[in-house]
């Protein structure tokens, strides 16, 4: 077996290798891969390094895959300006959580590659990503991401910001998958989730400096097209539970459902790819599940529409598999690992939107029980707003700050819910409302650590 010099001296013979210009010739080995290393001392942050990405990949105008962000300390006066990009993990969470497999991790140089023409905008790694690093191409409809620039790499190059930087502050270097460069960056997400690559180096210790936004709190993106198929979702399961004679119902609010995800997504002519992730997407999971469930209702709603009666194993699988379709639906954001949308809470909070549509379909007392539990759970996050700079207190400031309008409508629509009682169609539209509301401030109240100067 060649060894890395005995390959580079080959390419060298061959006339491969640039006889003037910079050239890279790093080799990774057995267990290793590339990535980055940073030197924070040489960093000055004056961003050639993002235009140099920028210029070089040939991104749209409000399109970067690099960002700068800033340190400042907190015990003494010390600032320090950060560069980062794609971490090229060793367990990617945007690979992980793809449900069309549109990511792939070259298992030679262990970069991770998006495959533009498999992606179907769902946005989900923009989510699973803990660096929020794949970035949503409206133009295009896809996400797309830093692949270091691997064609570069392949003809003796270096990546764009790393020769585009003046001090010399960025480089490629080759690190042991099974014992990647310790995290030493403060207040950005726990390594834990997918074992970043990316190495930082200072002569400065940081543990008492922070992101200089680290405090600044602005609700995150809305994904209401998102928020709808929740709710509706639940509905329609809902339905299925309270009133098992209406399939129709059931199966209405089940394809209104299904139809407001294609919303979502950036091209919504290939969602049938999205159940290609079924062994480790929980979107492929629901996916399948709500599939399935629809099916069922249209069996039921048919048996129906010509008087027959639905077999008690059917209407056992379509409420089976419309309660799964939902803890998938939990599962999706808790593999996130973002405290706020930690599964117990979820599953909380998603299964007594399921309870309170069954309950006011069926007109059962026990709605008002339920009503009240979902006002409970609603304002239960404010008990963390005293903790500022964390991830929970955060979120209570948003709930407190820019989403207050919404938190009260949110309250003011629950007792509403309850007239469910005496007038089915009024309570009814209260929930849905309230509920919709509520699963918006699911996405906008999210305030999960970042990389300094990351979005927020």
């Amino acid at each position: 077996m060649l060894t890395a010099v005995d390959r580079f001296s080959a390419r060298h013979d061959d006339g491969r290798v640039p006889t003037s210009g910079p050239y890279f010739s790093l080799l990774p080995g057995v267990g290793q891969q590339y990535a980055f290393e940073v030197d924070l001392d040489a960093c000055t942050g004056c961003k050639a390094c993002v235009t140099a990405c920028h210029t070089m990949n040939g991104l749209d105008p409000d399109e970067s895959w690099r960002a700068v962000g800033l340190l400042v300390g907190t015990a003494e006066p010390y600032q320090q300006t950060v560069t980062h990009a794609c971490h090229h993990c060793v367990e990617p969470g945007c690979m992980a959580g793809c449900p069309v497999d549109a990511y792939e991790k070259d298992p030679i140089t262990g970069i991770v590659h998006h495959l533009d023409d498999q992606c179907i905008g769902c946005r989900y790694c923009t989510l699973t990503c803990p660096y929020e690093v794949p970035k949503f191409n409206k133009r295009l409809g896809i996400v797309r991401k830093c692949d270091l620039c691997a064609p570069r790499l392949a003809v003796g190059e270096e990546p764009a910001c790393a020769q585009g930087c003046p001090s010399d502050a960025i480089r490629v270097t080759v690190v042991d998958r099974s014992a990647p460069p310790a995290w030493t960056l403060p207040a950005t997400p726990s390594p834990a989730l997918t074992t970043p690559t990316t190495a930082y180096r200072s002569s400065r210790p940081v543990p008492d400096a922070l992101p200089a936004d680290h405090f600044e709190v602005r609700p995150a993106a809305g994904h209401d097209p998102l928020a709808l198929m929740l709710v509706l979702s639940q509905l329609a399961v809902g339905a299925a539970i309270g009133a098992p004679g209406s399939a129709a119902v059931t199966l209405v609010a089940a394809l209104a459902a299904l139809g407001s995800s294609l919303a979502h997504l950036g091209r919504p002519h290939l969602a049938w790819k999205a159940v290609i992730g079924l062994r480790h997407s929980w979107v492929s999971r629901e996916i399948i599940a709500f599939s399935l469930f629809t099916a069922l209702a249209a069996l039921q709603a048919l048996v129906l529409s010509v008087g027959g009666q639905v077999p008690a194993p059917v209407a056992a699988a379509t409420v089976g598999s419309g309660v799964a379709g939902v803890l998938c639906s939990a599962a999706i954001y808790a593999a996130t690992g973002r405290r706020w949308w930690s599964l117990p809470r979820l599953s909380v909070r998603f299964g007594l939107g399921v309870a309170g549509f069954a309950l006011a379909i069926a007109g059962h007392v026990a709605l008002v029980a339920v009503v009240a539990l979902m006002a409970v759970t609603t304002v239960a996050p404010l008990w963390h707003r005293r903790r500022a700079g964390t991830e929970l207190g955060r979120t209570a400031a948003l709930l407190l700050g820019d989403l207050r309008p919404r938190l009260q409508a949110r309250l003011l629509l629950l007792p509403l819910a309850a007239v469910a009682l005496a007038a089915p169609v009024v309570g009814l539209a209260a929930l849905l409302v309230s509920e919709y509301v509520d699963r918006t401030l699911l996405f906008t109240a999210s305030a999960a650590p970042r990389m300094p100067g990351g979005r927020r």
